[in-house]
């Protein structure tokens, strides 16, 4: 006979005013809303934790604010760079728009992406980190570090929740990149792979944005947004247990979402 355990942690209002059981498996987490600039759920929001793709959002946000979608890269990586993890396998010396980029990093979430991005927005890709970074205190992003424009595990390289929702209020009040990470799948016929799907599958039910991630030391990892029922939520969940099919990110928003619709 096998006994599974499964640990379960239970979710309390910021305000501590009633004791909600329900089970998440995510040890960091925040629902926010939107309109009301009120945070409803909380737990851990200002520890440490790896943003793993979530970084990606910063990436795509340099490239946004200071290029047109139409202009065209040529593509090129920094010297040495080696293809980790999820990647598109796009290769050096073909052209790419902003938008395709775009599209890449947020709905694909192409590490080779982030690469050129970051090789190609500013001078030299030391100076992109740089900028990353800038941009970051500029948001009062004082508790994050990038060293990386991916996401993947590295020393130095960390955020918290709390950073991670003045980074997605930012987006959602400055920028229309809601009209790439809503979009179900992209196509790009420059590449081997013609279609690639969004790493988001729980669209179909609001949350068209904002970006998934996952590593070793993040977890299953979401910032969410939904528009649906008259409410603007933001979701977010870091160190979600990794399941077997790698949906507990998912099943933890949902949980999130729906106790904060309902009790607030």
């Amino acid at each position: 006979i096998i006994f599974t355990l499964v640990f379960i942690f239970f979710i309390q209002p910021v305000n501590a005013l009633e004791t909600v059981d329900v089970p998440l498996t995510a040890d960091v987490y925040l629902s926010y809303d939107y309109e009301y600039e009120k945070i409803m759920y909380a737990k851990n929001i200002d520890s440490s934790i790896a943003p793993a793709s979530i970084t990606k959002l910063m990436t795509a946000l340099l490239l946004y604010e200071n290029f047109s979608l139409n202009h065209e890269f040529i593509t090129s990586y920094p010297a040495n760079y080696v293809y980790t993890g999820k990647v598109a396998y796009i290769p050096e010396g073909i052209s790419v728009t902003t938008e395709e980029l775009l599209e890449l990093l947020l709905v694909y979430s192409a590490n080779d992406a982030a690469y050129i991005v970051a090789n190609s927005v500013f001078s030299s890709y030391e100076e992109f980190i740089i900028e990353m970074n800038k941009k970051g205190k500029s948001l009062s992003m004082f508790s994050t570090n990038f060293v990386n424009p991916d996401g993947l595990d590295e020393e130095n390289h960390y955020t918290t929740a709390n950073d991670l929702l003045k980074l997605s209020i930012y987006i959602l009040e400055n920028t229309k990149l809601l009209d790439i990470t809503s979009k179900q799948e992209i196509y790009f016929d420059k590449l081997e792979q013609s279609e690639y799907k969004n790493t988001n599958s729980i669209i179909d039910s609001g949350f068209i944005g904002l970006k998934t991630g996952w590593t070793s030391n993040a977890g299953l990892t979401f910032v969410g947004y939904n528009q649906k029922n008259n409410r603007k939520i933001i979701t977010i969940v870091n160190k979600s247990i990794v399941d077997d099919e790698k949906l507990n990110h998912f099943l933890d928003t949902k949980i999130l979402y729906q106790i904060s619709k309902d009790n607030y």
